[in-house]
């Protein structure tokens, strides 16, 4: 048989498998490694790593084209890259680090991952979360390995965020001896057009949001805004704006930005912060 032919062969077989909701064969061999990744990252005081299957399949389907065509390597000419297979698979993330092996055993493999520095740099990094990890066996009953490490993009609560954001505005002043900011409505609706604004065209326009303040000069005495593309809260809670004496009204926008753009899922956020006349 042709190693093309066999190549469809096998998959089609781990597709009829996937359908039948049975384990991929090397289940437990995959398990298994998984126990010695996060055993070496106790080791080295690093959080565990938690499984997602879909990375396991994007790791797999890696094994099984390197056994089947024979070669090993992180760049596949089927395939590309590991971050084109992770795109392709619709996996979002922030990051992304693959290891593969040949070795007799899933101890040896890791053993031999651990002693190549770059390799244990992805098992010990403690930017990675979770992992997975594809397996098969090659003609010479040697397995191909292939752990493929990710940092996933944040999926925020909106809602959630906002909330956090103006209570933790309001505990930050009470702890300087300020008084609380009152959410204003207008201030809100302002912020959140601009953040909708700033993440459909990739960047913030102050000039269109001063214009969209100045519309009702006769209702502020004085506004400022600030604006953060960020995973931290924390920074626009303690901002100068927030824990301003000038204010008495707040306005938060918040916006997740495309979980697959350059921006790779952050927060766009708008403040503004005014004191009514």
């Amino acid at each position: 048989m042709s190693p093309a032919r066999r190549c469809l062969v096998l998959v089609l077989s781990l597709a009829a498998t996937a359908a039948a909701g049975q384990a991929p064969p090397f289940a437990k061999l995959e398990r298994q490694m998984l126990e010695l990744v996060n055993r070496d990252r106790a080791k080295a005081k690093v959080p565990p790593v938690a499984w997602r299957d879909d990375i396991a399949a994007v790791a797999r389907a890696h094994s099984l084209d390197m056994k089947t065509h024979g070669f090993m390597a992180h760049e596949s000419p089927r395939t590309g890259k590991p971050k084109d297979r992770l795109e392709k698979a619709k996996i979002a993330f922030r990051g992304a680090g693959e290891n593969i092996a040949v070795a007799p055993g899933v101890e040896k493999g890791q053993q031999m991952l651990m002693a190549s520095p770059k390799h244990r740099e992805n098992i010990l990094a403690a930017r990675f979360t979770h992992l997975g990890i594809g397996i098969h066996r090659n003609d010479r009953g040697w397995l191909v390995i292939t752990q493929l490490f990710l940092t996933p993009t944040p999926e925020f609560d909106i809602e959630a965020v906002h909330k956090q954001i103006v209570e933790g505005i309001a505990k930050a002043r009470l702890e300087k001896g300020l008084r609380r900011l009152l959410e204003d409505e207008e201030l809100t609706d302002r912020a959140l057009r601009h953040s909708e604004r700033a993440a459909i065209q990739g960047n913030y326009d102050p000039k269109w949001l001063k214009a969209r303040l100045d519309e009702d000069k006769r209702r502020w005495r004085v506004h400022e805004a600030q604006f953060f593309l960020t995973d931290n809260v924390a920074e626009v809670i303690h901002c100068d704006v927030a824990l301003s004496r000038s204010y008495d009204r707040v306005g938060v926008g918040v916006v997740q930005s495309d979980v697959r753009g350059k921006t790779k899922g952050a927060l766009w956020v708008t403040l503004i912060c005014g004191q009514k006349k």
